[in-house]
């Protein structure tokens, strides 16, 4: 029996960037929840990151991924937000102690996508534009594999919100054009102005792109559950593979990394990639596993919570594969079970019965890794990493990361294994970090355009 989330809480605290398209998903996000159970009341508390108030550098300049999801973690490990919604591109690989995946959203078009300056409207291809034509983007990705594909091209720096990028294109007349995920766009209704959808011959995207997550706690049993009816079992099985192949390649915006990804009947199929700052190297492996519902060497799946209390020898099993440091308390494992749920090792929840499957998603990412790695994908990464990036989000001092410490040592090795390890992420000490709140009745936040965009936000 599911545990039911409004029969204990009257509001929902929704923690939120204030940006409009974070305000957009959060709400597209509430909407589901309510068309799911409309008893249930929200209150969107709006937060200001490091990422939104540094704008003046390229994300590649300024370090990992946790500027854009820090503040609204430790409002979450604070007990003053119930769950945050993310673009799932923007989370880190590896999340603090306590929080969890508690849902992914069906996927929107992870595709990249070129809006072009007016007087270039008539172009239908990259290779239309003028040589020396200049697009802006901030993504180190996205500049090497154009420059590897249009060498003739120019790539300036360009950061803040959709609105703010467009505004840029539209009237600072630096830009030919920017290139910019599809997704967020479509989501905000803009979809009219995009000119060019960029196909994986031309651009793999990044990974979890087009994707939303929504982060809680992972001993909160009820939200747990609440949002496990909104949780999209392809799309969290595509971004496994993915997020755990940019795990182990301890990628990030700091190094080029792109991946390509499907799951159909015939079961999923990857791909990643590597490259060089300037594109003129690339590295490249793809992976297809079976995952057919029928498929023979699945674990049978985990039997309901029994009534006694007690939990089976195979329950215990699979807690232990899953959390080899259980961090949650017995009380709320056993309420996961009951609700036939579980935290993957991946750091995502995951229904029970489908465990193997997502067993199977990320060892098709370590597998990727493993192949880029025996190609010399460190060497490559590690260059891309020297090329002076300066990181104003490190964790505080007191935090075990150890993800570059011993990169050096490997550069002059023309393999490497994997079971030699790689660095992974360091776990976040939250209690460091304070959030800025925003007031709901703050004037300089719009409203997103929910509404309007409707048609083109169906997930």
């Amino acid at each position: 029996m599911t545990e039911d989330r409004s029969s204990t809480s009257n509001t929902i605290n929704v923690g939120s960037r204030c940006s409009e398209l974070a305000l957009c998903q959060t709400n597209l996000v509430i909407e589901m929840l309510k068309d799911k159970n409309s008893s249930l009341n929200f209150n969107v508390i709006k937060m200001t990151t490091k990422g939104d108030q540094i704008l003046d550098k390229a994300l590649s300049k300024i370090g990992g991924k946790s500027l854009f999801t820090k503040e609204l973690e430790v409002a979450l490990d604070d007990k003053r937000v119930d769950f945050v919604v993310h673009s799932l591109k923007d989370l880190p690989t590896t999340l603090p102690p306590g929080l969890t995946i508690g849902a992914v959203i069906k996927r929107h078009d992870p595709r990249d996508c070129v809006v072009l300056h007016t007087k270039h409207r008539a172009v239908t291809r990259l290779s239309a534009l003028p040589a020396g034509s200049v697009l802006g983007t901030s993504s180190l990705r996205r500049i090497a594999q154009l420059a590897r594909h249009y060498p003739d091209l120019k790539f300036e720096n360009i950061r803040g919100n959709l609105n703010t990028r467009l505004r840029k294109l539209d009237q600072d007349n630096k830009y030919d054009g920017i290139v910019l995920a599809a997704a967020g766009i479509e989501r905000l209704g803009w979809k009219d102005r995009v000119n060019l959808y960029l196909e994986k011959h031309d651009m793999m995207y990044a990974v979890s792109q087009g994707a939303m997550a929504v982060e809680c706690r992972e001993d909160d049993v009820e939200t747990i559950a609440m949002l496990a009816e909104i949780h999209h079992q392809e799309t969290a099985l595509r971004v496994t593979a993915e997020r755990v192949f940019m795990k182990e390649l301890n990628g990030g915006c700091s190094v080029p990394l792109g991946t390509w990804s499907m799951l159909d009947e015939e079961g999923l199929s990857v791909s990643g990639a590597v490259f060089s700052v300037d594109g003129k190297e690339m590295l490249y492996s793809e992976r297809n596993e079976m995952m057919p519902s029928n498929c023979p060497f699945l674990r049978p799946p985990i039997a309901p919570f029994s009534s006694t209390g007690f939990l089976s020898h195979h329950q215990v099993d699979m807690i232990h594969g899953q959390r080899p440091k259980l961090t949650s308390d017995a009380h709320s494992v056993k309420g996961l079970l009951r609700n036939k749920i579980i935290v993957h090792r991946s750091g995502m929840c995951c229904p029970t019965q489908d465990v193997a499957k997502y067993d199977i998603a990320e060892q098709c990412g370590k597998q990727i890794a493993a192949s880029l790695i025996r190609k010399g994908a460190r060497e490559v990464l590690d260059r891309a990493r020297a090329a002076g990036i300066v990181n104003v989000n490190e964790a505080p001092k007191n935090c075990v990361n150890n993800a570059n410490t011993s990169e050096a040592a490997t550069s002059s090795q023309s393999s490497v294994k994997l079971e030699n390890g790689t660095p992974s992420d360091g776990a976040l000490n939250l209690e460091d970090v304070i959030p800025v709140l925003e007031d709901d009745n703050s004037s300089s936040v719009a409203e997103p355009p929910c509404k309007k965009s409707k048609p083109t936000c169906l997930l």
